[in-house]
Parts: structure tokens; sequence; C-alpha cells
């Protein structure tokens, strides 16, 4: 797994935010920073469907910040 790669693109390098949370050969620091990414991708796509440039996909945006609250009280 490319990390340079992947933060650019989470959505596309994994199935789920879990599959970064879960990742063995990830830091916490890495798993954090894939994930806000994500999160920052996923407000992006929120404010183009609020805008009606977008389509309809699941809103991940609760489990994403769910898992940064558990991998920050790790840290």
């Amino acid at each position: 797994m490319d990390f340079k790669k992947s933060l650019k693109n989470p959505a596309e390098a994994f199935d789920s935010p879990q599959a970064v949370f879960e990742h063995p050969d990830l830091s916490n620091e890495q798993k954090i920073e894939l994930l806000q990414q994500w999160r920052y991708d996923e407000l992006e796509t929120e404010v183009a469907d609020q805008e009606n440039m977008g389509g309809d996909k699941p809103d991940k945006l609760g489990e994403i910040n769910n898992l940064l609250l558990e991998l920050e009280d790790k840290s």
C-alpha cells in the first residue's frame, strides 16, 4: 500500500473508513491523516450535493468522525 497515493483519495484506496481504522500496517497518525482527508472529501461532496451537483451516496461523515475520536483517544 502506498500511503501518499492513498492520501490523495482514501475512498478509492479503501473499501470503508473502518478498513483504514483496522489496517495493520498504518500507524495511528497515518490513520488519522487518512480519515481527516476522507472527512474533508466527504464535506466537499456534501457541499456539491447541496448545490445539486452530486449524486446520492451513503453518508460516511458520522462513521469517520467516530473513528477519528477513537484514534485520537489512543494517541
